[in-house]
């Protein structure tokens, strides 16, 4: 138990700070925060579902408390639904359509509330689509990556 509350507590830490920097490093800080929610994702692989949601939500507060409402937006709208759809295994398929739905929604108020651009008012649909396929796709593929590597080190 004491091992699960470390390394929940260590990756929120990480996810945060990873996070955070898109405030400090003007533009190379938003790539770095679209792999903050890495660590969760191996929150949930080292330990269970509840400490997922414990670090899931000690993170969105933290990020709350450090960052703007416009990066608790983005945290919780634009990158979490699509760590919920890989740690949500069941076989209800509503849910997923949420997942899907809440980044689309979350791109065309991001377009409507801050980049009201004529050009792009039907890409952004397609955005908040293709963001979370390609964020999804990244975060299993480099999180099986870890944890290959955590293995191979007999973590």
């Amino acid at each position: 138990m004491v091992k699960n509350i470390t390394y929940s507590a260590m990756l929120s830490v990480i996810a945060v700070l990873l996070f955070t920097s898109q405030m400090f490093i003007p533009v190379f800080g938003v790539l770095i925060s679209f792999f903050s929610l890495i660590p969760l994702i191996l929150v949930y692989r080292l330990t269970d579902m509840k400490y997922f949601i414990i670090s899931t939500l000690t993170s969105a507060f933290l990020i709350l408390i450090l960052n703007d409402v416009f990066g608790l937006i983005f945290f919780s709208t634009y990158l979490l639904p699509p760590v919920l759809s890989i740690v949500y295994n069941k076989k209800n398929k509503i849910p997923r359509i949420i997942f899907f739905l809440v980044p689309v929604a979350s791109s065309y108020f991001m377009y409507k509330s801050f980049f009201n651009v004529k050009i792009f008012y039907y890409l952004w649909p397609l955005i908040g689509a293709s963001t979370f396929f390609v964020v999804k796709f990244y975060y299993i593929k480099i999180s099986d990556l870890i944890m290959k590597g955590l293995k191979s080190k007999g973590f």
